[in-house]
């Protein structure tokens, strides 16, 4: 079924020529596609993934602009945690700005994507593990599309797999040459635990934050917690044109957003300035 929303926010045309292209390479020549992303860095669009199909329509939009801001604070003597990389999109797209990539990714569906988009990057870690709030074991849920996979159960995620799972702060901690300057984070509904996880890495590196946590009481208390703010890009749905706010009432859940940035004290008066 076509998504209606999706086409109307690419544009007709743009949507037309592009979804096209791939499909006859997906469809008629069974093959991958390859996407050069805004950053200059290649990836390889699988023909199996659909959000990395939308990252080939859009001509790497996928989040309304959010992935292009992420990138401006990146730092080339700094570090990017991907933490849900799936195939690989985020990873691709900051390699080139920042010092190293760890990309977590615990579906073994998504690693062999991934880790060809790696090679391509050349200065992208795999971790085939999930991160949450907790270190341990637990069960991924998975559903027909590996895009889909969650630690949190749903009725709609038919089976299911035991995975590694460790907090950031762990893994930072086993790793003390990491210095992180911007994080992404999309795990389909865990993503509020992954950032509990993280608290010592918080107060250590002040990254930004992109996550797809919503916002929620929980996010903003965190965020209070650790005197961050809140910003991100909204669309009007009459309009389809894409704003960018400050997030700082509860009545804004409402909104339609995608992705959130959660940024520390020192980035606020640069976000601030942004607010369309």
């Amino acid at each position: 079924m076509l998504n209606v929303a999706f086409i109307r926010s690419v544009g007709h045309f743009k949507w037309f020529s592009r979804y096209s292209r791939l499909q006859f390479r997906k469809r008629l020549l069974k093959v991958d596609s390859r996407l050069r992303l805004p950053t200059g860095t290649w990836m390889v669009i699988p023909r199996h993934s659909a959000s990395a199909g939308e990252a080939y329509v859009t001509n790497g939009d996928i989040d309304w602009g959010s992935e292009s801001l992420l990138t401006r604070f990146a730092d080339v003597n700094h570090d990017f945690l991907d933490i849900g990389a799936h195939v690989g999109y985020y990873s691709a797209y900051l390699s080139s700005r920042v010092r190293r990539v760890y990309a977590f990714e615990p579906d073994p569906r998504n690693l062999p994507s991934l880790r060809n988009n790696a090679s391509l990057a050349g200065n992208v870690e795999v971790i085939d593990i999930a991160i949450s709030s907790k270190d341990g074991t637990a069960t991924l849920h998975q559903g027909g599309g590996a895009e889909t996979s969650s630690l949190i159960p749903n009725q709609a995620l038919s089976s299911s797999m035991s995975v590694k799972v460790a907090t950031v702060d762990t893994f930072v901690a086993e790793r003390p040459e990491i210095n992180v300057s911007v994080v992404k984070i999309d795990a389909e509904e865990n993503d509020i635990e992954i950032l509990r996880g993280m608290q010592n890495l918080v107060v250590r590196d002040q990254p930004l934050i992109l996550t797809e946590c919503g916002y929620t009481e929980e996010s903003r208390q965190l965020c209070a917690d650790w005197n961050y703010r809140i910003f991100g890009y909204t669309r009007d749905r009459s309009t389809m044109k894409v704003a960018f706010r400050e997030f700082t009432s509860p009545e804004e859940e409402s909104l339609w957003y995608k992705m959130l940035f959660l940024v520390p004290s020192h980035l606020c008066p640069t976000f601030s300035q942004l607010v369309s």
